[in-house]
């Protein structure tokens, strides 16, 4: 008995299998599903992106009318609003919104993207409260549970595929009573375990990666050709786990109902329990502050300011000599009085932000720490940094956007101490965001010890296994 007669018998077998062929044809609705729905949130980002970057063209256009026709003669609209004020123009009126596009496979894999913001308006008033809010209204119940996605289904429901295909491949025989007839012909456990669950994955794999390429097609992800190379081993690595841990379960010679229920119990535990209980366990033992101190801090530190802030203003030119020239100590303009208020507040703000951002970091690392327990966690982490909707690019955009922020604040702050008036020559000198996107290779070094773990997890069961087929015999 050759591995290709094993492999026309298996495709005999599995298409004359009612209740095979019909979980087979749903795993393949849901991939379509998942991908679709993916497609369909990514271009809802690109709409946001497009119609923030077009506010931004229309901002500045009106500005620079503005600043035209007043130095035409015109009055200003509102004395309130009078751009040639340097808190006028580099506050909400003339601010700039920053912007992270979509990852290059975010349509595979949504991770974050419907979490962290991808766009900010930078002003001077940017402080660390703007970068815990999302301006987006989404339903809390999908933000809880998280979208069906390529990676939902690759991480929870491939599992099951694989283990439902894969459960009774060895002990089926047994118990029908042809195991010692297979084992007759020149073939071993091994070799006839081993054409099955290849067959298997090859039909299994074939669907996901088939699904993945076409997502990435699709959506542009093949510009990014490192990325989807990870995520295809990423999804074969994966499958093969489960592959392995079926065949090792099937060597230990018991019933086909055992072996169900081991392996649907490793599921549970792996994919769910596990997740789950490193999940909790970091946000009971560090847990976050609750987001009303920071609006009650903010609230507290804006009336405190306000009573003191020619003290403030005192202080702020002390901290930052750089800034004193061309301000009128004795009668220092509105302008500086209402800047060295807002410096204070933001300054309390960074406090009690401080406690937040170190326990979320003792939080992120209690789950890298453990992620090593669970399979699903390694291959999911790899999948959403592929994509390009992990926690890794969001910090990067909010790093940048925090040294972008600076540098707007740098430009107007000696302007509105001084009391200056702006026109329309200072437009093409105004800081712009430039976003330095991480590379494939930034992501593969990440990817690395995930993935070497998650293939070391396959090569451990897959050794196990193969010592347990060795000792199959047909009389078992």
């Amino acid at each position: 008995m050759t591995a290709g007669t094993v492999l026309r018998n298996e495709w005999r077998l599995l298409m004359a299998d009612r209740a095979l062929r019909i979980v087979l044809g749903l795993f393949a609705v849901l991939l379509i599903y998942a991908l679709a729905n993916g497609v369909v949130w990514m271009r809802f980002q690109e709409r946001i992106v497009e119609t923030v970057q077009t506010g931004n063209v229309e901002r500045a256009s009106a500005i620079e009318q503005e600043l035209a026709a007043i130095e035409n003669g015109a009055e200003p609209a509102s004395r309130f609003s009078d751009p040639r004020a340097p808190n006028v123009l580099g506050g909400a009126r003339g601010s700039h919104t920053a912007v992270l596009t979509p990852g290059p496979l975010t349509a595979l894999a949504v991770g974050q993207s419907d979490l962290l913001p991808y766009y900010y308006d930078v002003n001077i008033y940017t402080n660390e409260s703007s970068f815990q809010q999302n301006g987006e209204v989404e339903n809390p119940l999908n933000l809880m549970v998280g979208r069906f996605d390529l990676a939902f289904v690759v991480i929870y429901l491939l599992p099951l595929l694989v283990l439902a295909l894969s459960y009774n491949v060895l002990s089926e025989e047994r118990e029908q009573g042809t195991l010692g007839l297979t084992l007759s012909q020149p073939v071993s456990a091994r070799g006839v375990v081993v054409a099955k669950l290849g067959f298997r994955a090859l039909l299994v794999v074939g669907m996901v990666l088939a699904g993945s390429l076409l997502g990435a097609l699709v959506t542009g992800g093949f510009g990014s050709p490192g990325r989807v190379l990870l995520w295809c081993a990423t999804v074969v690595i994966y499958a093969l786990f489960w592959f392995v841990l079926a065949a090792w379960v099937n060597s230990l010679r018991r019933s086909s109902a055992w072996n169900a229920t081991v392996l649907v119990g490793a599921w549970l535990v792996l994919v769910v329990v596990l997740p789950a209980a490193i999940n909790i366990a970091s946000g009971l033992l560090h847990p976050l502050p609750s987001r009303v101190q920071m609006v009650t801090a903010q609230r507290e530190a804006s009336n405190d300011a306000v009573n003191r802030r020619s003290e403030l203003l005192a202080r702020y030119l002390e901290d930052h000599p750089e800034m004193a020239e061309g301000v009128v100590a004795d009668e220092p303009g509105l302008g500086a009085l209402a800047w060295a208020a807002t410096d204070a507040v933001n300054r309390r703000l960074e406090e009690v932000t401080g406690e937040h951002d170190a326990r979320r970091a003792r939080q992120v690392a209690l789950v890298r720490r453990y992620r090593f327990l669970s399979p699903a966690l390694l291959a999911q982490e790899v999948l959403v940094d592929a994509a390009g909707t992990g926690d890794a690019r969001y910090s990067g955009f909010q790093s940048e956007v925090r040294a972008f922020a600076e540098r707007w604040r740098g430009f107007f702050v000696p302007a509105i101490l001084a009391g200056e008036q702006m026109d329309a020559s200072v437009l093409p000198r105004l800081p712009r965001f430039s976003l330095a996107d991480e590379g494939s290779a930034d992501v593969a070094r990440r990817a690395a010890v995930p993935l070497a773990v998650l293939g070391g997890l396959l090569l451990l069961v897959g050794a196990g296994a193969g010592v347990g087929l060795a000792r199959v015999r047909g009389a078992d």
